[in-house]
């Protein structure tokens, strides 16, 4: 059913052989006949916006037009949604950006292909000072569709700073450390059994039970990872220790990313290019390292980039022949820097610099096909 390559999560990502295809044409054509399979789609689509999109009012650049008549945007939406996923893996997971005012649409042709389609709220700026007649655009939606069944990688996203420096107050002989709850309030039935202070002797109870099992509690007793109180019959807590910490688990509100503009960090190549950041964590929660990453509307690059950031194999298609350099020079410097844990965006590290990790680069360079493609080994 193609040449799918599996993702090993256990094996090095500096060992994963990886690609990168580009090609400039039509992507419901190109699709039809494609034989492999992904195991994670992007797609930043048009928005039906009724206008022409340019990388500078005054400069010359990439532009693109995004005008429809009709139905025709709707229809043209749904036939590529239906070639997306005929090449989705079965527990493979697609992506669809778009603007929260235009997300009604592409709503209703995801639920005619996807049996589970949730949202991703990003807030791509903050409020802005240039409207007068309605309230300013900040957010956008990131439909993720998918099969019942799929591949999930949680993902963390930095602490709060005023929580980092006021939480982990306790401190033992392991760390500093913060309280958790381990005992369940009134709208949940617990674990009912009785603890004891191996110290003190003093047993503890709870109306509603504890949040996990005796065998569990017991072990963490034994590692000294419960906080007992100094005075009696107070409430117990869990140890969260600071250096342990992986940080917040990420929700469906992303407030941390924000819209790019045009300095060296996160340099701007494309009229309604995505942050790099944004699409490393897109990827980094569908997808395992060797994995195969699709973007069928690719624009800049930017889905590619953060794949092989990754060490995932990425697939470009793009319509525009515009687009072509900006997408060569994005994944050649994708392929210099080399794989940057996801870990590095939660940690503060600048992703789009710092490299703790180089690919080893075991693979060939393929031929392409002149008249249709572009491709690459990496």
């Amino acid at each position: 059913m193609g040449d799918k390559v599996k993702g090993d999560p256990k094996k090095e990502v500096s060992e994963v052989e990886l690609n990168y295809i580009i090609q400039i044409q039509d992507s419901i054509a190109h699709l039809k006949n494609l034989d492999r399979v992904f195991q994670c789609i992007y797609l930043d689509p048009p928005f039906d916006l009724g206008r022409t999109f340019k990388y500078s009012a005054v400069l010359d650049g990439p532009e693109f037009k995004d005008k429809w008549d009709g139905d025709d945007y709707a229809v043209w939406l749904d036939q590529l949604l239906e070639q997306c996923k005929r090449v989705l893996a079965k527990d493979g997971t697609l992506f669809l950006h778009m603007s929260a005012g235009q997300s009604l649409i592409p709503e209703m042709v995801l639920n005619k292909h996807f049996s589970k389609v949730e949202k991703i709220f990003w807030q791509k700026a903050h409020g802005k000072n240039t409207v007068k007649n309605k309230l300013g655009a900040v957010v956008d939606i990131i439909f993720m569709a998918s099969g019942n069944k799929r591949k999930f990688n949680l993902v963390y996203v930095p602490l709060d700073d005023y929580y980092l420096e006021n939480s982990y107050t306790q401190k033992d002989a392991r760390g500093f450390y913060a309280l958790g709850a381990i005992k369940h309030d009134k709208t949940r039935k617990g674990h009912f059994y009785t603890v004891t202070n191996p110290k003190t002797g003093d047993t503890y109870e709870v109306p509603y039970g504890w949040r996990f099992p005796e065998e569990e509690m017991l072990r963490m007793i034994a590692e000294d990872r419960i906080h007992f109180p100094k005075m009696k019959k107070a409430t117990l807590y869990k140890k969260l220790y600071k250096h342990e910490n992986k940080g917040k688990p990420l929700s469906d509100l992303w407030t941390d990313v924000h819209y790019i503009t045009r300095t060296d960090q996160d340099q701007r190549y494309y009229p309604t290019q995505k942050p790099f950041k944004l699409l490393r964590r897109i990827v980094a929660i569908a997808s395992d390292p060797g994995d195969w990453v699709l973007d069928p509307c690719a624009g800049s690059g930017t889905t590619g980039a953060a794949a092989l950031s990754l060490g995932r194999n990425a697939y470009m298609i793009d319509i525009n022949p515009e687009a072509t350099p900006i997408i060569n020079e994005r994944l050649a410097k994708a392929e210099a820097a080399g794989i940057i844990p996801i870990e590095e965006d939660v940690n503060g590290g600048n992703a789009d610099k710092k490299s703790k990790k180089k690919r080893k680069k075991t693979s060939k360079k393929k031929k392409s096909d002149p008249n249709q493609s572009t491709l690459s080994g990496i």
